[in-house]
């Protein structure tokens, strides 16, 4: 994992030849320069099996997203989204030149739960779990009334990736608090129903799984030390 500033992220849109949704600009263009946004890597492969087996269904846009990976084998690529309130642009670049390969843009207002700031920091002092008190300050910085995205997914299913996805992360550096114990409660959980949000800080992030009723946390993650992505070229700093 690394990231990537909308700064990065214009300039490669800047010089893209694929076939990019118009209201992208539009997201792009309200987001600040300097925000941060997560970078992935996958191989083109990796990411495709991913979002068919874990997200298709639910999020069909997607489609448009994996079908100029499809043939792409072991190509590594880069996965990256950038959010403006209910608006989503999520974006696949090749990862040795930084070209646009895919990108798709979602709104998710019609159909999104949401959990306030507010009522998220009200809901982590309860928990004992490792991360909770490290997440408890950092979201004192977002204002009370900013709604995070709340996604529905399977525990056990969200363990194993967030458990891929962090391990390997934490292997280079990057600093994961709570990551055994989240993966593990949520394993334990089997096929149970959990929802999912995140909250991007200046140098971290809270990542928090709760019950279907959004009124208890059963896992919660605090990342930070964060490695930016291998950039080449000019397209990206």
């Amino acid at each position: 994992m690394g990231v990537l500033t909308v700064r990065d992220l214009d300039r490669v849109l800047t010089h893209s030849i694929a076939p990019v949704p118009p209201k992208v600009e539009s997201v792009m263009a309200r987001a600040q320069n300097d925000d941060e946004v997560f970078a992935d890597r996958f191989s083109a492969a990796e990411f495709v099996t991913m979002v068919r087996s874990k997200y298709l269904a639910r999020e069909p846009n997607l489609q448009e997203l994996i079908e100029p990976l499809v043939g792409l084998g072991s190509t590594p690529v880069i996965f990256c989204q950038v959010e403006s309130g209910a608006e989503v642009v999520s974006l696949v670049l090749g990862e040795q030149e930084h070209e646009v390969l895919a990108a798709t843009y979602l709104d998710r207002s019609r159909t999104a739960r949401t959990v306030s700031v507010r009522d998220l920091r009200g809901l982590l002092p309860a928990s004992a779990l490792p991360a909770a008190a490290r997440a408890v300050v950092a979201i004192e910085a977002l204002p009370d009334g900013q709604l995070l995205r709340l996604g529905e997914t399977e525990a056990a299913s969200i363990a194993r990736t967030l458990w891929t996805k962090h391990d390997l992360a934490r292997e280079k550096g990057v600093t994961v608090v709570g990551l055994e114990q989240f993966t593990e409660d949520l394993s334990d959980a089997g096929p149970t129903g959990v929802l999912l949000c995140s909250a991007w800080l200046q140098d971290s992030l809270v990542t928090a799984a709760l019950d279907p009723t959004a009124r208890r946390t059963v896992g919660v993650l605090f990342i930070t030390d964060f490695l930016p992505p291998a950039r080449r070229g000019t397209h990206a700093r």
